[in-house]
């Protein structure tokens, strides 16, 4: 009998261990990658931003008090997706470029960290971030970029997502504008 409590205390143990990291596969399993996105961004206050930053440093196994300059590839882009799901499109483009900076060639069930995978499609979220700013040339531009590294034919991505994306993209080719990344960080004091 004791040894079966003792057994049982440490399975117990060992999933308490495992739970943060069984808990941020599901949470990436409900935030479905493929379901629609508003098409209008908003811009998060200040202390909202600051929750997103500290529940995707939980999600990704990293501690809250970890700076910006040390951050892995896949919290940027995990965060650049949970702002642009949360509508702030303009801090969701300069994540996601942080992400593809560090780590620029995107891959179906690419690994992260232990027995964690993620599908890494950073241009077509980025894509889909300009779109959300009418930023057309821009998403133009990461639309080409997710074609060419072969994002689109990895199948992990809706047909209908990519068709709703690519029909607004062409219904505004014609309009100008640049793409520079500085354009969405925020100004220095």
């Amino acid at each position: 009998m004791a040894a079966l409590v003792k057994y049982l205390t440490s399975l117990a143990i060992g999933i308490a261990v495992a739970l943060p990291h069984v808990a941020f596969g599901l949470a990436l399993a409900d935030s479905n990658p493929d379901k629609a996105r508003s098409y209008q961004s908003t811009s998060l206050a200040p202390d909202a931003i600051d929750a997103l930053r500290r529940k995707v440093l939980v999600q990704c196994g990293l501690q809250i008090d970890t700076s910006n300059n040390v951050l892995p590839w896949y919290f940027h882009f995990e965060y650049g997706r949970a702002l642009l799901d949360a509508g702030d499109a303009s801090q969701a483009v300069v994540q996601l470029n942080q992400s593809i900076e560090l780590r620029p060639e995107p891959r179906a069930r690419k690994r992260t960290y232990g027995m964690w995978f993620l599908d890494y499609l950073p241009y077509f979220e980025l894509a889909e971030a300009h779109a959300m700013l009418d930023n057309w040339p821009c998403a133009e531009h990461a639309m080409q970029l997710s074609q060419s590294t072969g994002e689109i034919d990895l199948g992990r991505i809706e047909p209908q997502r990519i068709q709703a994306l690519q029909k607004r993209i062409d219904s505004h080719i014609d309009e100008k504008g640049s793409c520079n990344i500085e354009d969405y960080k925020d100004s220095p004091p």
